[in-house]
C-alpha cells in the first residue's frame, strides 16, 4: 500500500546519482505489476522478486547485487525526507574516516502526518545506552559498502532487531567511525501492520537477546514495558485474567535467559 510513495522518496531525491534496488518477497498483492510499470519509466529502479525467510535474508540478497559504493535501505511503508541521500554523501565525503552516518527521524501516521519524533542520540554516546533501547533510526543509516566487508552481513536467524543487530556491530567494531546528519533524514511509519506494532513479543524478546549477545545482559525494563502493553492490549480485548497471567508467564520464561541474573531472580 505504501511502496510508490517509498520508491518516489528515494527517485525525487535531487542532486545524487542513485540505483534503487527493490527486493520483493514473492508478492502476490500487484507490487510486481507495480514495479514492472515503474520500472519503464525510471530505468534507475531495477527489482528482483523470490520467497525468502525474511527482511534479513531479502536484504543481504539485495546487499550482494547492488552497484554502489554507498548504501542506504528503506522499508516499504517508510519514506526519505528530500536532501536526505545528498546530505549523507555529504557527511561522508567530507569525513572519508567515516564508515556510517544516520541522523534524526520522525514517526509518522498510515496518512503521512506527524506523529513524534524518533529517540535518537548521537554517535558519542556509550554502547551501553542501547540498554534503554536503539537510538538509531534505520531509514536515515547510509553507510559505505566497506563497512559490510568490517562487519559482516545481517543476522538472519533475527526477523525483526536485525538492524538494532547491526548497529550495536557498528558501535563495537568501527568507534569512532560513526558519523551524524543534524537533520530529519527519514520517515518511520507506524501502523497495524509495521513489524513494530504487530509483532510486540517478537521485537521485545529479539532486542532482548541482541543487548545479551552485545552487552551481556538486558535490562528489565524490557520486560516491564511489554508487560504493561500487554496487559493494556488484554484488557481492551476482555481477555480473562488466566489468558492474561499464561501470555505473561510465557513471555518471562523467554525473556529470562537474556537478564541478567541477579534481575532474572529478582522477577
Amino acid at each position: 500500500a505504501f511502496i510508490a510513495a517509498a520508491v518516489d522518496s528515494v527517485l525525487s531525491q535531487n542532486n545524487v546519482n542513485i540505483e534503487l534496488l527493490v527486493a520483493d518477497g514473492g508478492s502476490t498483492d500487484g507490487t510486481v505489476e507495480w514495479l514492472t510499470t515503474k520500472q519503464f519509466e525510471d530505468c534507475r529502479l531495477h527489482w528482483f522478486s523470490e520467497p525468502d525467510t525474511g527482511p534479513a535474508e531479502a536484504l543481504n540478497k539485495a546487499l550482494q547485487r547492488v552497484r554502489g559504493t554507498i548504501i542506504g535501505w528503506l522499508n516499504s511503508d517508510d519514506l526519505y525526507a528530500p536532501g536526505a541521500i545528498e546530505r549523507g554523501l555529504d557527511a561522508l565525503i567530507a569525513r572519508p574516516d567515516w564508515l556510517m552516518v544516520y541522523g534524526h527521524g520522525e514517526h509518522i501516521d498510515v496518512a503521512g502526518k506527524f506523529i513524534n519524533r524518533y529517540p535518537t542520540r548521537l554517535p558519542e554516546t556509550c554502547i551501553d545506552e542501547f540498554s534503554d533501547g536503539c537510538f538509531i533510526c534505520q531509514p536515515t543509516v547510509f553507510f559505505k559498502r566497506s563497512m559490510i566487508i568490517l562487519i559482516g552481513s545481517l543476522d538472519e536467524s533475527l526477523k525483526t532487531a536485525f538492524d538494532f543487530d547491526y548497529w550495536l556491530r557498528a558501535f563495537v567494531k568501527i568507534p569512532g567511525r560513526i558519523g551524524f546528519v543534524d537533520a530529519v533524514q527519514a520517515y518511520s511509519r507506524l501502523h497495524e501492520d509495521c513489524i513494530t506494532l504487530k509483532m510486540r513479543s517478537s521485537v521485545a524478546l529479539e532486542s532482548m537477546k541482541v543487548l545479551h549477545r552485545h552487552l551481556g545482559a538486558a535490562s528489565q525494563h524490557w520486560v516491564s514495558t511489554y508487560i504493561n502493553e500487554l496487559q493494556a492490549r488484554l484488557d481492551s480485548e476482555n481477555a480473562t485474567r488466566d489468558e492474561i497471567n499464561k501470555q505473561q508467564s510465557d513471555f518471562m520464561e523467554a525473556a529470562s535467559p537474556f537478564l541478567s541474573l541477579s534481575e532474572s531472580m529478582g522477577s
